[in-house]
């Protein structure tokens, strides 16, 4: 069997297209992760807002009890 540069081009043509397939499925991957983690951080930076302001309200009492 020969192999002439279309059969060549073919099988290169075949493999990007795979590669591409890929790569955009680890892209959609890393955009979920990414979109699960910020969501995350913004639950848990709105805790650390809370628990800051509860700091604040207990130094004020204790301030105003002295």
């Amino acid at each position: 069997m020969n192999i002439n540069c279309c059969h060549l081009a073919l099988v290169l043509a075949i493999a990007n297209i795979i590669t591409l397939a890929i790569f955009a499925g680890y892209t959609v991957k890393l955009r979920e992760r990414t979109l699960l983690l910020e969501k995350k951080n913004g639950a848990e930076q709105k805790q650390i807002d809370q628990l800051k302001e509860e700091i604040a309200q207990l130094k004020k009492k204790d301030h105003d009890q002295q």
